[in-house]
């Protein structure tokens, strides 16, 4: 027989909770939507960055509202930004006028320039040297000694390479307008120009200006259009971020002459490498290379030793003579001292040379440059 139940016990109360409200995630950013969309369309504003995400998104505070953003690249925690609120549908949108704090990675409009040059002139295989087709005197009979100096000296001082630095001396009133027109930039018609005006490359409007009309009209929805044709809107996460960020897109590159590119992409390569080189013909159906540069190695191990630094400097030909046959020759400067190296297809070419050498040590020490080395050998690969 089982107990009776004594249905007439008094049983404790069970414990009893209080209700919690659940807010969902899309009640959250419904709310921020709400808030931001309270904004006045030109209002501009100071946010702050006060976190990163895993995913790259940032937690930005704005207008009294914590927002997830995708910032651009470069943004760090504690940064700064001005922006303008512009626009509130199919989402708040606003636009970064400026950046305080860490700097984004970005190219300016000049490094954006140096690496267009430099491709495009790897692109159509620009030679790295100075080249022409006038011979530097007009026959072999005509080679004196100081023509081709004057011709060499000439050659690479119009070439182009140190217009600038010319073109500095004209104005300070020591160089002639009639040296300067004689260089390549002279015969450009155009030269750097920038592209023509278009609604759809013309500058961006001054943001102040924006804001301020966009203000004076209300809604500003024919502003908000001209801007985000001209603007680059950011794209990252938007399926998780609250608001949109526009940033103006970068400015449009000059429209460069092919002649000019071909002169900056050498003279880029002369700065780089400290040494230019030329490429022509000695006389009419005779080819020279040469080039002159400054040796930074010897520089860099006497200022190592700390003593006062040399200039170092070297100079080298090659051409094909008609009795010598190939022919190239070094000639170093170090102060005031000539040391010089010359290589040669054949034993018996080096040997002619060999004889002419006290010639040539009596003609530089009456220039008031000894010649304190001489080296002639034979070298097949000249």
């Amino acid at each position: 027989m089982l107990p009776r139940a004594d249905l007439n016990t008094t049983r404790p109360p069970a414990s009893l909770e209080a209700a919690t409200t659940v807010v969902s995630s899309t009640d959250t950013r419904l709310e921020i939507f709400r808030r931001l969309n309270q904004i006045a369309v030109g209002r501009e504003l100071q946010a702050t960055v006060d976190a990163m995400l895993d995913d790259g998104t940032f937690l930005v505070k704005v207008a009294d509202t914590t927002a997830r953003m995708a910032l651009p690249v470069g943004t760090k925690v504690g940064d700064t930004l001005s922006m303008v609120f512009i626009g509130k549908d199919p989402r708040p949108t606003f636009l970064l006028t400026q950046q305080q704090g860490s700097t984004p990675a970005s190219l300016s409009t000049t490094g954006r320039l140096v690496d267009h040059l430099l491709q495009a002139a790897e692109d159509a295989g620009t030679p790295n040297a100075v080249t022409t087709r006038i011979p530097l005197v007009a026959s072999a009979a005509a080679m004196e000694p100081k023509q081709v100096a004057s011709a060499l000296q000439n050659a690479l001082s119009g070439s182009g390479l140190f217009y600038e630095s010319h073109l500095h001396e004209w104005i300070s009133g020591t160089r002639p307008a009639t040296d300067l027109a004689r260089e390549p930039q002279a015969s450009l018609q155009e030269g750097i120009r920038q592209p023509p005006a278009s609604t759809k490359d013309a500058p961006n409007p001054d943001l102040a200006k924006l804001a301020a009309s966009m203000r004076e009209i209300g809604d500003g929805a024919q502003k908000l259009a001209n801007l985000i044709r001209e603007a680059q809107l950011q794209t990252v996460n938007t399926a998780t971020t609250d608001a949109d960020l526009i940033t103006p897109a970068p400015p449009p590159l000059p429209t460069v002459e092919p002649e000019a590119a071909r002169l900056i992409n050498l003279q880029l390569n002369t700065l780089e490498h400290q040494a230019v080189r030329w490429q022509g013909q000695l006389w009419p159906g005779m080819p020279l290379e040469w080039e002159v540069q400054e040796e930074k190695e010897q520089r860099e191990e006497t200022a190592s030793q700390a003593e006062p630094s040399t200039p170092v400097w070297s100079s080298s030909v090659r051409f094909e003579l008609p009795t010598l046959g190939g022919v190239s020759a070094t000639v170093r400067l170090v102060g005031n001292r000539v040391h010089v190296q010359v290589n040669t297809q054949t034993e018996d070419a080096a040997t002619t040379i060999r004889s002419f050498g006290n010639l040539l040590a009596d003609s530089l020490d009456a220039a008031g440059a000894p010649l304190d080395s001489l080296s002639v050998k034979q070298n097949e690969s000249t």
